[in-house]
This record gives C-alpha cells, sequence and structure tokens, in this order.
C-alpha cells in the first residue's frame, strides 16, 4: 500500500519535481469510498491550504473588531468635549451631580407664568407648582459605565446635551393650578331701568383642567432643560390651554325678558298697608304725656318707569331656552313712594322689662359711675308683637300682578314679630349714677314714686326720652306730696318737690353713657349734692329733661331707690367712650362753671361738648 503523506507532497513540489514521473496511483477516491487500506489521517492538500486562508481572515476580522470595539468602549465611557448637563458645561462625569443641583436650584426659584386666552393667570416658581428634578434621568445620559445604546451613539457621534429632566408633576398641584385659571363664562347682563332696558353681551370661559396644565408645564420645563441656568427668563412664558365653556343666557333668552318688561310698562298695581301715622304728644286726664297713634288705610299706585325700578334680572340655566332670564325683586331700587308706605306698615315689637338680683347701691363716697361691679338680671314683663314688612314678599306680589295685566296687592310682613333683650342690645350696664338724700323727707316720697313710674322704660336707637312729660303732672292721685321747689329763684312747696334730684340722678346716667343731652336746664342755685354744672331741675310743664338715643342698641333705664339714695343705670350695648373734664369753680354762692364731655364712637373721631352754668343765689321772699 502507497504511503503518501503532505510533507513527502509538497518536498515533491518544491524540488521541482516533473508529476509525470511520480508513480501513479490507484483511481482518485475520497477516503470514504477509498475503503481498507487508507489512512485516516490523510487530508486533501488543496482543502487543507484553503481551510487555511479563511481561518487567517477570520482571525483578522476578529482582531479588527476587537480594536474597534474597544476604542468605542473607550469613547462611550467618557464624555466627549462640549458636553453640557441641564446646560452646565462639564468635563467628566464627577461634574454632573453639582451641575444638576444649580440646575435644581435654579428651577425652585424661577418664576413661571401660566396663562390663558380668557385672561387668567397665575405667576408661581418651580418650588409653588412642585417641580423636582428627577435626578436618575437627568444624570442617565451621562453616568459611569456603559450607557444605553441611544446614549452610545450620541457620545460617539460628538458633544453631548443631556438635558434637565424633572419628576412626574404633583396631582393636587395640577388641580389647583386648573381651578385658579378656569374662567368661568359671564351670562349676557340686563339692567332694567326707569325708561328700558340695557344689555350687555355675554362672555366665553375657558375650563381649563390638569391635564391642560401639565402640557404647559411641560413646554416651560423644555424651554429651560438644556440653558444654563443663568440664561433662563426672568419670568417662563406658558399659555394653557383649555375647553371653550358658552355662557347658558342666549340672545333668545334677552329677547324673551324684553318682551317681558315690556308687559310692566302697560300695567299698573295697587298696593295697600293698614299704617301708623304717630300724632303730637298730648296730656291725658291726669296731665301725663301720652303719644297717639291712628291705624288707618293707606294705598299708592304703582305705574311705569316706578315698576320697571323694583325690579331685577336673574339667570335661569336649567329652563328652557327663551326663558333662562327671570324678573326678580330689587329692593335697592325700590320707589322711595313704597319704602313710605312699608315704613308706615312697620309695627315694632313693645317690650316691657325690669332688673332683678341688682348689686348693692354703692355707699355714699363710692364712685357711683363704675359700673365694672354692677350686677343684675334683665326680665321681661312683656312682648307686644309687633308687624314687620317683608320687603322681598311685597315687591314680588307687585311683579306677578303687573305681569297679569295689573291689579291690587297688600303689602306682605310678619305679624307676630318678637324680640329678645339681647335682640335690641340690652345685655350689659352702660353707665350708672347714684345721689343721697336725707330719710323721711316728704321729697323722698316724690324722688321715690317717680323713679318708680321710669323704671324699666326701654328707649329705642335713635328714639329720644322726655322724662318730664311721660310721668306727667305730679298730682296726689299718682301719689306724689308737696314738697321743696325753686320756682323763678325762690324756695316754694308743691306737689311733686324734689323730683328734680331724680332729674339730675338720670341726667348724669346720660352723660356717662354719651347719648344726646337734648334739653335740659341747671339750676339756678347751687346745691352740695350735685356735681356742679352737670345737673338738671325739672317744673312741670315747660322745664325738661330729653335725651336722645343716638347709638345703635336700645337703652333699658333701669331705677332703684332706698330710704336714702336713688340710682339711674342704663342698660344697653357699650358704644360711646366718655372722658369728662370738670372746670374749676369757687362752689358756693354765685359762680360759673363750664365743663367737658369728649365722646368718640367705635372707630371713629373724638367730639367735644362743651357745657356752662351760671348760678345766682337764693332770692329773699321778705
Amino acid at each position: 500500500m502507497r504511503d503518501v503523506t503532505t510533507d513527502s507532497h509538497t518536498s515533491d513540489r518544491s524540488r521541482g519535481d516533473d508529476p509525470s514521473e511520480v508513480p501513479s496511483a490507484e483511481p482518485t477516491a475520497t477516503p470514504a469510498a477509498a475503503g481498507e487500506g487508507r489512512s485516516e489521517e490523510w487530508h486533501d492538500p488543496l482543502l487543507v491550504e484553503a481551510r487555511g486562508r479563511r481561518w487567517g481572515l477570520w482571525l483578522g476580522l476578529l482582531g479588527g473588531a476587537a480594536v474597534l470595539t474597544t476604542a468605542g468602549v473607550l469613547m462611550a465611557t467618557s464624555l466627549p468635549g462640549g458636553t453640557t448637563l441641564a446646560g452646565v458645561a462639564i468635563q467628566s462625569v464627577d461634574d454632573a451631580p453639582a451641575a444638576l443641583a444649580e440646575a435644581a436650584g435654579a428651577l425652585a426659584t424661577q418664576p413661571i407664568r401660566l396663562a390663558t386666552d380668557a385672561g387668567t393667570e397665575v405667576v408661581l416658581t418651580g418650588a409653588e407648582l412642585g417641580l423636582d428634578v428627577d435626578v436618575a434621568d437627568s444624570l442617565a445620559p451621562v453616568g459611569d459605565g456603559l450607557p444605553s445604546l441611544t446614549a452610545w451613539a450620541t457620545r460617539v457621534g460628538g458633544p453631548l446635551e443631556a438635558p434637565l429632566e424633572v419628576a412626574a408633576y404633583e396631582t393636587e398641584v395640577l388641580g389647583q393650578v386648573a381651578a385658579d385659571i378656569t374662567a368661568e363664562p359671564v351670562n349676557a347682563k340686563v339692567d332694567v331701568q326707569r325708561n328700558g332696558i340695557e344689555t350687555t353681551p355675554g362672555v366665553d370661559g375657558l375650563d381649563v383642567g390638569p391635564d391642560d396644565v401639565a402640557a404647559a408645564l411641560d413646554q416651560a420645563v423644555a424651554t429651560l432643560a438644556t440653558a444654563a441656568p443663568g440664561t433662563w427668563p426672568d419670568v417662563v412664558e406658558v399659555t394653557v390651554g383649555g375647553t371653550t365653556t358658552v355662557p347658558p343666557v342666549t340672545q333668545a333668552d334677552i329677547d324673551g325678558i324684553a318682551d317681558t318688561v315690556a308687559l310692566l310698562e302697560a300695567a299698573e298695581v295697587a298696593v295697600a298697608a293698614d299704617v301708623v301715622v304717630p300724632d303730637e304728644l298730648e296730656d291725658d286726664a291726669d296731665g301725663e304725656a301720652t303719644l297717639e297713634e291712628e291705624r288707618t288705610r293707606q294705598e299708592i299706585t304703582l305705574a311705569g318707569h316706578e315698576l320697571r325700578s323694583l325690579v331685577g334680572v336673574e339667570a335661569v340655566p336649567d329652563a328652557p331656552e327663551g326663558q333662562r332670564l327671570a324678573l326678580v325683586p330689587n329692593p335697592g331700587g325700590s320707589p322711595p313712594r313704597l319704602n313710605a308706605l312699608m315704613d308706615l306698615a312697620r309695627i315694632a315689637p313693645v317690650m316691657t322689662a325690669h332688673i332683678e338680683d341688682r348689686s348693692p347701691t354703692p355707699a355714699q363716697g363710692e364712685d357711683s359711675t363704675d359700673v365694672s361691679e354692677i350686677t343684675g338680671e334683665v326680665v321681661v314683663d312683656e312682648v307686644q308683637p309687633g308687624f314687620e314688612p317683608d320687603v322681598e314678599a311685597t315687591l314680588a306680589q307687585v311683579i306677578d300682578a303687573a305681569l297679569a295685566g295689573g291689579g291690587s296687592v297688600e303689602v306682605v310682613g310678619d305679624p307676630d314679630a318678637t324680640v329678645t333683650p339681647e335682640d335690641i342690645g340690652i345685655r350689659e350696664p352702660i353707665s350708672s349714677f347714684t345721689t343721697y338724700y336725707t330719710a323721711g323727707q316728704s321729697r323722698v316720697t316724690n324722688i321715690r314714686r317717680f323713679a318708680e313710674i321710669v323704671d324699666g322704660y326701654i328707649i329705642p336707637p335713635g328714639e329720644s326720652f322726655e322724662i318730664n312729660h311721660y310721668v306727667g303732672r305730679r298730682t296726689p292721685e299718682k301719689g306724689f306730696v308737696g314738697g321743696g321747689a325753686i320756682q323763678n329763684g325762690e324756695l316754694v312747696t308743691e306737689f311733686g318737690g324734689g323730683v328734680s334730684q331724680f332729674s339730675t340722678t338720670f341726667f348724669n346716667a346720660a352723660w356717662f353713657a354719651g347719648v344726646e343731652l337734648v334739653d335740659f336746664k341747671a339750676h339756678s342755685v347751687y346745691f352740695s349734692r350735685y356735681p356742679p354744672g352737670r345737673e338738671a331741675t325739672l317744673n312741670w310743664p315747660d322745664v325738661n329733661n330729653e335725651i336722645r338715643n343716638d347709638t345703635p342698641y336700645a337703652i333699658l333705664v333701669d331705677t332703684h331707690s332706698t330710704a336714702t339714695s336713688v340710682t339711674v343705670t342704663f342698660w344697653s350695648t357699650p358704644y360711646w367712650d366718655v372722658q369728662t373734664i370738670m372746670g374749676p369753680c369757687a362752689c358756693g354762692g354765685a359762680f360759673t362753671v363750664t365743663n367737658q364731655r369728649i365722646i368718640t364712637p367705635p372707630g371713629g373721631e373724638s367730639i367735644t361738648e362743651e357745657y356752662t352754668t351760671i348760678y345766682t343765689v337764693l332770692q329773699n321772699n321778705d
């Protein structure tokens, strides 16, 4: 068997031997076909050479790829020149945190104006908008390690701009901003005037939702993401979109209300009420003054411009189109004649009350003007219900009658109106004064009887109280007795003598309450039991003592007398701050004294009042 190897074959060719001289072999066959006797290590020389060349090519390619890959990895894990993070230049990944911190701080204080085409807007800082930096996403393009394919391609391709990334927006903030800049549609306005109607067109609204705000914030962040913080604008301006909302009132509704107003112009409505017309004060059979009140029927007729003036227009969104505007009462436009009628129809509830469990009367020499220690309980004796007109309900009836073509209506109101002391301001003592006398004198009987009659009187706000005519002529039938009095500078005896001491006590309670002192007269002769110049005499029927309650609250006059003193206390709600400056006086014989009262209302300016009194000496009866 021939033993042929690749080495001898190569050797023969290298010597240049003629192949024809090589012993001929058996017919060519593959080792599998050769069968027995063929060596298993035999290789075709040409096939082996080709395979060797291919392996060399693959090794070369693999080596080149390894070199390129190594270079790419080196380039991809380092930052190319000109790289920025959130607009801040960085040279390596070590610079990234500081750059991101700079941008995050600027974002927190950056004002952003979110405005709509409807004219609404808010200006908030990034912190107020809840804008937080997403650190992981912001650092991803420039971080350590192998980046994503996209980031790798970017790094290999040249300078890198890594944008500032923000975390997900806060839902609550988006909702609040959306609510703040949502513009409600404005209905067309219809103003009914005395000479016709005037209309103002409606305005579309804009419904802004959280998604609209989020989209606008995306725009704001995008303008800052790759810019250096030092170059950011003073205020980032973005427009927030939304859904247009149309006012429910249409022109058809305006036309409909115009037709309704035309019905008023052709109508006449009579308004009637039982009214109270007060007469002048008159003396009754006992000489006591009474206020006569006469109830009578009054009626007025409203037409044309007066009917138009008492209506307003209100939108009714759920009504059918053409009926979304309706006439409603307009109390502010009520005609003066109708207001006067309703005022006369008003009957105030009448309350009577008194004070129980009073604190003890101050001892002589103590400060009787100090109300801080006064105690007591306001007890209601009786309340007579009044009548309180309901202006809106009355106007509604007038409107209905006019739209029906005309007719008559009654003033509507509450026929059982009632009150409590607190309702009218009677809450606490606001002033008090006490004078003293010697027990057992006839004048004491008159003083105590006068106090008993006045006790419990309630002075309504704005009303006056004159005690002389309220009590009336002092007679034995009323419980008065003879007592000393001064007439024309002379000492005389008359029924009710001595009641000037109650008048002075009442006057000083009014003085320290700060209320208006309408009519009073000092004694012509000075008595040491009274403050000089701060006292008031009384004589039937023309020397009076009248005050006016110029506070917003009712005043309850509480009187209390003992065998040696009489006290008057005003119960109400504090209103006037009162200061008193007593002038110098000789306080004996004939002299003149001037006192000042400085009163200050809540939150107002002080008012200084000055009162001068001239005293003479008692004339001799001889």
